[in-house]
């Protein structure tokens, strides 16, 4: 089995992330053990947050950023990718995702708040060099990228940092669908697994 290896502007964004939460615990006053219970507080809202990881659906050397926005009654919207045709122009081998996620669970966890999410949407997968916009019935020109449908489920834990700031960490597994990918340049099979862990900062 061959080694994962992470990109070194990924794993720098994680000793950052995780400096920047201890920074912002290092300024509270020591817990003398009459505080209140860490577990019991009100839930963690989040508004948005933007989130730095890796996926095993992606090939191309590229860390996943994903930005995820609340909008109401636990209904919010979530985009995951490397950047391609944005970020960058690399044609290797990765899926970009767009979802409606709902969250059908909230748990308080420690100091933070639990988030269990079910989300549908659609996803891109890259075999080759890109086009801007989405091909769902068929390939686009170059047979490099095709659409379908998704299904995803997400687990979100939100620790509070500094006024109203968080630290997020969410977890995501899911699968897609595309109905064209025996025609892509690369073959792929129909049905696509999934998962991808990101971390990141939130408001």
């Amino acid at each position: 089995m061959s080694a994962v290896r992470l990109p070194r502007a990924l794993a720098a964004a994680f000793v950052a992330l995780t400096s920047l939460v201890s920074t912002a615990y290092a300024d509270e006053p020591a817990d003398d053990g009459a505080g209140a219970d860490p577990w019991d507080h009100p839930p963690i809202k989040n508004r948005l947050n933007f989130r730095v990881g890796f996926a095993s659906s992606d090939l191309n050397g590229k860390p996943t950023l994903c930005l995820d926005i609340t909008v109401a009654f636990g209904f919010g919207v979530e985009t995951c990718g490397t950047g391609a045709q944005v970020l960058h122009d690399d044609p290797g081998q990765e899926m970009s995702h767009y979802r409606i996620n709902y969250t059908v669970l909230e748990k308080n966890l420690w100091k933070g708040t639990l988030h269990a999410r079910g989300g549908l949407g659609f996803s891109e997968m890259q075999v080759g060099y890109d086009d801007p916009g989405f091909v769902f019935g068929g390939t686009n020109r170059d047979r490099g990228s095709t659409a379908g449908p998704e299904a995803a489920l997400s687990a979100r834990w939100l620790l509070p940092m500094y006024k109203g700031f968080d630290f997020v960490v969410t977890g995501t597994a899911g699968l897609a669908y595309f109905a064209h990918a025996s025609d892509l340049s690369v073959t792929k099979s129909d049905v696509q697994g999934f998962a991808s862990i990101e971390a990141g900062i939130g408001w």
